[in-house]
């Protein structure tokens, strides 16, 4: 008989407050490296072991079970143009420059495809998608919204790129230009994975627009068996602070007619990262006030918390099964 599947959240932190500090005597520098990356084993729930601390502003987590390694996104100094990418054996160890500072603007939302070993991540100040090998060779850029140097561009959170996924078998990538906040300027968007002849990152014919006026649409992931989009969504109430999943292939089930999705669970503190779970059968969420949930994909509304941190300020997570 083999072993009980254990289930671990590997997530992040982007600010982890200090109370004993108050927090105008600090620099900006040491306000923006409060970040943390932590794993959480959900069948023994206590307190997370905190693998990487003083990240800089983290924010997108991928993990490469066949590898053994962890991949994740630093945000940087916001106007900087300072962001990274980063990783690290499982247990937080021999720690290895990905795309060192510069070489994006923001990145955001991170994700690996196991087939090609290479990862895509959201730029979104940047106003593109990268992708690039696990060891940061072969970078290019392959969606592109517009010049982060142009200032005009830059400050229209429309152009903004937020969440990724990959899905090899539909042979798309999919990701989200969020809007301006609580503004229903949302969208997603897809496109190819192989960019087509003759076009560039500004210019592609491929991409095609999923769903629009959106509240805030953040992170997203694809269910390759079931055709079906998910995404998190900031934003007001009633359509915003959800978990929100879309058919993209198939059949579109009544429950998503009306709205052109269907919202799964509600009442979120800033939902950001979500991961899916075949295993438990449910989808996990990470929100701004310090939360992690657990969503159960087939009764919609039914959610539960896991963990919640008074201090941490929670953005992208990932599962790992061992």
């Amino acid at each position: 008989m083999s072993p009980p599947t254990s289930t671990k959240l590997f997530f992040l932190s982007i600010y982890q407050a200090t109370p004993e500090v108050p927090l105008d005597t600090q620099s900006l520098d040491d306000i923006t490296h409060r970040g943390r990356l932590q794993v959480l084993d959900v069948n023994n729930a206590g307190q997370p072991k905190t693998l990487i601390d003083n990240a800089h502003m983290p924010d997108g987590i991928a993990i490469g079970k066949k590898n053994g390694r962890m991949y994740w996104t630093q945000m940087g100094t916001p106007g900087k143009n300072d962001g990274s990418v980063y990783s690290a054996s499982l247990d937080g160890t021999n720690v290895r420059t990905v795309l060192g500072p510069g070489v994006a603007n923001t990145p955001k939302q991170i994700v690996l495809d196991g087939e090609s070993s290479k990862l895509y991540f959201c730029d979104r100040e940047g106003l593109r998608v990268h992708r690039c090998n696990t060891d940061g060779s072969g970078h290019e850029v392959i969606i592109q919204t517009g010049d982060w140097q142009n200032e005009e561009h830059q400050k229209n959170q429309t152009r903004w790129c937020v969440g990724i996924a990959v899905s090899r078998r539909l042979g798309k990538i999919f990701w989200t230009q969020k809007g301006a906040p609580k503004s229903s300027q949302g969208r997603i968007f897809s496109a190819n994975i192989e960019m087509p002849e003759r076009s560039s990152p500004d210019s592609r014919p491929d991409i095609e627009l999923v769903m629009e006026k959106l509240p805030e649409p953040i992170d997203l992931e694809v269910d390759e068996d079931t055709g079906t989009l998910y995404w998190t969504d900031r934003g007001e109430f009633p359509f915003g602070n959800t978990l929100n999943r879309k058919t993209i292939r198939g059949k579109t089930p009544e429950a998503e007619r009306k709205q052109g999705r269907q919202i799964l669970a509600e009442g979120f503190g800033e939902a950001i990262g979500l991961a899916l779970d075949h295993v438990n059968q449910c989808v996990w969420v990470a929100d701004l006030c310090g939360r992690i949930w657990c969503c159960d994909a087939q009764k919609p509304a039914a959610k539960h918390k896991l963990y919640e941190s008074e201090t941490s300020v929670l953005t992208g997570l990932a599962v790992l099964h061992d």
